[in-house]
């Protein structure tokens, strides 16, 4: 969760110059105007509310901690410096963090959400290096009711195609090209950062988006080696995943896997107060060693394992407060171990009132059913895996079901700056 997608609104930029504008970034009551080609914005949001997940095999389970609709509790700073004829260096840096308890999010990472800085033109486009989302994430990503009104928790199953930005991509170079007649397109590359190999934790990524009138759409590609390894790469599955309220679950080991191939598209079209939206997702895990970690017989050295995940969701606009989603989520699994074929179908609903332009109230409800051949083990009392079955688990909850079915609601305010 944790998206830079819909994911700010900024309030008032305080404009800085000198080696100081860091340390004065973080007193918003200070507002200084020193020179007209420069600027330091500070932004942020601060999340808080209560979530309910039942069907834990010991009742519900509450949690303190929240992730809204525009995503989780964060800070950050946005730097912008004219050079001329149009163009401008540009940084961000951007830490998420739990308000419950005060730690870092993304593993501890002081600026675990974004950290980059580069170069913008708007003729010829804009090129950044650091800690970055990649580029699907960014277009289609605007399409999921994860990213809209239904949080995190209602994104396609483990979050393996990444929309929902699980992963974030160390060592990159991205470029975003200026809008030509609604169309824009972008890519990103890592170098993994691993010595001697220039394959291991390697990413890249390309997205085109075009948008008329109220009529968008994009897809992307998004290609990761090595996804579940440590953060000195890509960031690593495990790590990155700090902002969810709890782990991402026992499903997130699929992503422990030789290669991570995501082809995502989706588009939406706007009806007055109502927007209708689709997406769909492939997501091609090589030789993953979930069935190999969690002690199936014979898995072998590991086994391939394909997700598709289709979704369908409109919002509506009842008043200029009042914004109201629904969407329906099927995905559908498949691994070369034993052939088996899982699926998973998911419904988020969602609510959100504005009370004024920086803050809101929420509500979502996310419910879950697991089908088809259930990839969960059964232990028996030493802990041997005796069987398998389909175990429901909302992305985020931090707690799997004790069945196939699972529902998570949530509660809560934010307030942007």
């Amino acid at each position: 969760m944790g998206k830079s997608i819909k994911r700010h609104r900024p309030g008032k930029a305080i404009k800085l110059t000198g080696l100081c504008a860091a340390v004065l970034a973080a007193l918003p009551a200070l507002s200084i105007s020193a020179h007209a080609q420069s600027s330091v914005t500070l932004y942020g949001r601060v999340d808080a509310g209560i979530t309910m997940v039942n069907n834990t095999g010991n009742g519900h389970v509450w949690e303190g901690d929240t992730c809204g609709p525009p995503g989780c509790n964060m800070w950050g700073l946005k730097g912008r410096e004219d050079l001329g004829g149009g163009s401008a260096a540009i940084f961000t840096l951007e830490n998420g963090f739990n308000i419950q308890n005060g730690h870092l999010g993304q593993g501890g990472v002081m600026f675990g959400r974004q950290a980059f800085a580069g170069l913008t033109n708007p003729q010829w486009g804009t090129l950044t290096l650091g800690r970055q989302y990649d580029t699907p994430s960014e277009t289609v990503g605007y399409f999921p009711s994860s990213n809209n009104f239904a949080t995190g928790y209602g994104s396609h199953f483990g979050d393996l195609d990444n929309l929902n930005q699980s992963i974030r991509i160390n060592n990159s170079v991205k470029y975003v090209s200026p809008t030509w007649s609604g169309l824009q397109v972008s890519g990103l590359y890592s170098f993994g950062g691993v010595p001697g190999s220039m394959s291991t934790n390697q990413v890249w990524s390309l997205a085109a988006m075009y948008t008329h009138g109220p009529f968008a759409l994009a897809a992307g590609y998004l290609d990761i080696r090595n996804p579940a390894t440590s953060p000195d790469g890509t960031g690593g599955v495990y790590t990155s995943n700090g902002n969810y309220v709890g782990s991402l679950g026992r499903y997130v080991a699929l992503q422990d896997a030789k290669s991570m191939k995501s082809f995502t598209a989706g588009g939406s079209y706007a009806l007055g107060h109502a927007t209708l939206a689709l997406n769909f997702a492939h997501t091609a895990l090589d030789q993953s060693q979930y069935f190999v970690a969690n002690g199936f017989a014979n898995a072998g050295t590991g086994s391939d394992f394909t997700m598709n995940s289709y979704e369908a969701s409109v919002t509506y606009q009842f008043t200029p407060a009042l914004l109201g989603g629904a969407a329906y989520i099927y995905n559908a699994g498949k691994a070369d171990y034993q052939d088996l074929k899982p699926n998973f179908q998911q419904i988020n609903l969602g609510l959100t009132y504005s009370l004024s332009k920086r803050t809101s109230l929420y509500g979502v409800a996310v419910f879950q059913k697991a089908g088809g051949d259930g990839i969960a083990p059964v232990l028996n009392a030493s802990g041997q895996v005796v069987g398998r079955t389909a175990i429901a688990e909302i992305p985020g909850a931090g707690v799997d079901s004790s069945s196939s079915r699972q529902l998570l609601i949530t509660v809560g305010m934010y307030h942007s700056f």
